[in-house]
C-alpha cells in the first residue's frame, strides 16, 4: 500500500512538471523584403549554426513583400517569426485585435522610414510631397505608416499619388522618370537607386526621424500566443539572431562573404552600402552604451503614440502588448563588440 501511494505521488508530481505540450522546434521565418546585405545576420546565424546550438531547425528564411504583407503571413501561422517595421505592427495588431503580434528583439534601434527624391524635384519637407508620383503601394511600410510623418510635420493634408509596383523596379521607375521617388527603408531604397547609376549627390532624402517621427524600426516579431506557448523556442530564436548581430556589427565583410556564396549574382558594391546602412541604424550611440535590443520606455512610448496619433486609433496599446523582453539574453551577450573590419 505504501509503495502505490509513493509510486501515485511521484506520477502526480511528474505530470505537474511535465510540459503543457512540446515546443515547436521547427521553425520558418520570413524577412521584410527581398533578400539583401540587410538581412545578413538571419543568414550568419544559419551558417555558424547558432539556430542548431539552440536546438532549432530553421526550415525556411523567407523573403518577404512590405510588413504589413509580412505582418499578415506571421498572424496567420504559416511564419513563426518575421522581420517587421515597428509602427506597421502596433497599426496592424490595431486592425487586427483576434491575432494580436508582438516584438520580442528589437534590430533597428532608428526608423529607417523615408521618402527618397530626385534633389532636382526640389521636395524638401513632407508638404512638397502633396501629389507627387512615389513608387510603394499598400502593404509596404512606407504606404502604411506616411501619416506618422505627415502628423509629425503638421503637414495632415498631403496627398501621396502612390503608384504600386514591385519592389524590384522601384529603382526603374525612378531612372525613367515615372515616379517622383520612392517610399521605403533607407537601406534597401538609397542602394536600389543607386544601382540604377545615380549618386547621393543626385538625391534628396525625407527621414522620418528629421521631422519629430523618431521611432524604433525593424524587429523580430511573433504571434503572442505563439510566444506564450513556445517560450524556450522564441528565446532560442532571439539569441541566435543576437549573437548573429554582434557578427554583422563585428565583421560586416565576412558577413557579406556568406551573403554572396548564397547569391553570387549580388554586387557587393551596393549590398556593402546597404548593410553599412542597415548597422547604421543597429548600431545607435544608445545601442553601444546599453546593448542590442536595449528598449527604453520613453521611444517605445514615443513610437506608439506617433502610431494612435496618427490614424486616431480609439485606444493606446499597453507598451508590454507591442514589445516584451522576457526573450532576450542576458544584457552582457547583448553588447556591441568593437568591428574588426
Amino acid at each position: 500500500m505504501q509503495r502505490s501511494s509513493t509510486l501515485a505521488a511521484v506520477l502526480i508530481l511528474a505530470a505537474a512538471l511535465a510540459p503543457a505540450h512540446a515546443e515547436v522546434k521547427n521553425v520558418r521565418i520570413s524577412l521584410d523584403w527581398i533578400v539583401q546585405g540587410t538581412h545578413a545576420p538571419f543568414f550568419v546565424a544559419q551558417d555558424k549554426g547558432y539556430f542548431k546550438a539552440e536546438g532549432i531547425t530553421v526550415d525556411a528564411i523567407d523573403k518577404g513583400n512590405g510588413a504589413t504583407n509580412v505582418a499578415v503571413t506571421v498572424a496567420s501561422g504559416a511564419y513563426h517569426y518575421g522581420w517587421v517595421d515597428l509602427p506597421s505592427m502596433i497599426l496592424f495588431n490595431a486592425k487586427n485585435p483576434s491575432t494580436p503580434l508582438i516584438a520580442v528583439y528589437v534590430s533597428f534601434d532608428q526608423t529607417p522610414l523615408a521618402f527618397i527624391t530626385r534633389k532636382s524635384a526640389g521636395i524638401r519637407t513632407p508638404a512638397d510631397l502633396d501629389g507627387k508620383k512615389i513608387a510603394g503601394g499598400p502593404g509596404t511600410a512606407v504606404h502604411d505608416t506616411a501619416s506618422i510623418l505627415f502628423k509629425a510635420a503638421h503637414a495632415e493634408n498631403v496627398k501621396v499619388n502612390w503608384v504600386a509596383v514591385q519592389p524590384q523596379l522601384f529603382g526603374t521607375m525612378f531612372k525613367r522618370g515615372d515616379v517622383d521617388g520612392t517610399g521605403g527603408f533607407t537601406n534597401s531604397n538609397i542602394p536600389a537607386i543607386l544601382e540604377m547609376g545615380f549618386s547621393m549627390d543626385d538625391l534628396f532624402v525625407l527621414k522620418y526621424a528629421d521631422f519629430g517621427a523618431d521611432m524604433y524600426g525593424l524587429a523580430l516579431v511573433t504571434r503572442r500566443k505563439f510566444a506564450d506557448e513556445n517560450p524556450e523556442t522564441t528565446r532560442a530564436v532571439v539569441k541566435a539572431l543576437n549573437q548573429a548581430t554582434r557578427d554583422t556589427i563585428a565583421a560586416p565583410q565576412k558577413a557579406l562573404d556568406l551573403l554572396k556564396v548564397r547569391d553570387p549574382m549580388m554586387k557587393m558594391d551596393i549590398e556593402k552600402i546597404r548593410l553599412d546602412l542597415a548597422l547604421g541604424l543597429t548600431n545607435t550611440p544608445h545601442v553601444a552604451s546599453a546593448g542590442l535590443s536595449s528598449v527604453t520606455p520613453e521611444k517605445l512610448h514615443q513610437t506608439i503614440d506617433a502610431v494612435v496619433a496618427a490614424y486616431g486609433l480609439t485606444g493606446t496599446p499597453a507598451a508590454e502588448s507591442v514589445y516584451t523582453d522576457r526573450y532576450l539574453p542576458p544584457a552582457a551577450e547583448r553588447m556591441v563588440p568593437k568591428r574588426a573590419n
